[in-house]
């Protein structure tokens, strides 16, 4: 081989050989960069404080300790009292334990006059049903279809009707319920049955309550709308609720009654 050729040939291997630790040497450089980058971005992040921490551990201690009140809260020996609202709660609210003493159309004042089929009790006035069965906890919605009334009667009555509850189950625990909101539409469009109303009575039953043997349940915000109405999408005629949130309504009255009371009842 000619020693010119030689010289090109070498001149041409060194070329190639500086090209490639060029590029290496700039991939390294990129790794290395990405590393500390990632190491960077990693030491960002500042560890949990204990405050914080514990902060976070007593919140889910605490949400522990609901889900365990909420499944030891017992409905055995429970009655509801209640108007349509409460027969809608019966039929879709799938609470197989409590008894359920309510109608279309029932209210403070006609509430002693009939006597209603009861499941596993019989056909029985409440009088009967109060005299011949012993209840823990009695949940009792009245109060719309008595909307036209005098209200200082409304309440003369919804105050005999505690001390008559009372006088038959001297041990009982009594949730009263608010009344449930109809729609924007009814309300605005009713002078009888609307949401002024509703929570003038509603105000009033909250002050029955003495968080000892009467307590005070009010499911509206669940259900209402921004306005304070009952949301126009959970309504199929602007007063009862569609079927399918009734199971939700039932829930929730096993969940905060659990939470009022703080104690479990059998």
């Amino acid at each position: 081989m000619k020693k010119s050729n030689f010289i090109t040939i070498l001149i041409f291997a060194l070329f190639i050989a500086g090209s490639i630790f060029v590029m290496n040497k700039d991939y390294n450089k990129e790794a290395v960069h990405k590393v500390v980058k990632e190491n960077s971005v990693a030491k960002v992040k500042k560890p949990v404080s204990k405050p914080q921490k514990k902060k976070e551990e007593k919140k889910q201690d605490k949400v522990e300790e609901d889900k365990k009140q909420v499944s030891s809260f017992s409905m055995q020996n429970t009655l509801f009292i209640g108007d349509s609202r409460t027969v809608g709660l019966m039929e879709y609210g799938k609470m197989k334990e409590p008894d359920f003493f309510c109608s279309v159309g029932m209210s403070v004042f006609n509430i002693y006059d009939d006597a209603l089929s009861v499941p596993k009790v019989g056909n029985v006035t409440l009088s009967q049903l109060l005299t011949n069965k012993k209840y823990d906890k009695i949940y009792i919605m009245l109060g719309v279809n008595e909307m036209g009334y005098r209200f200082d009667k409304i309440i003369e009555k919804y105050k005999e009707l505690l001390s008559f509850i009372k006088q038959k189950q001297p041990d009982t625990t009594i949730f009263l319920q608010a009344n449930l909101h109809v729609t924007g539409e009814r309300s605005n469009s009713d002078d009888t049955f609307n949401n002024h109303s509703i929570n003038k009575l509603n105000k009033a039953l909250s002050k029955m309550a003495d968080n000892k043997k009467i307590y005070y349940l009010d499911v509206n915000p669940i259900f209402d709308d921004e306005n304070g109405n009952l949301s126009a999408d959970k309504s199929e005629d602007n007063t009862h609720l569609y079927a399918k949130y009734y199971e939700v309504w039932g829930k929730w009255i096993v969940s905060q009654s659990a939470s009022l009371t703080k104690e479990e009842l059998h």
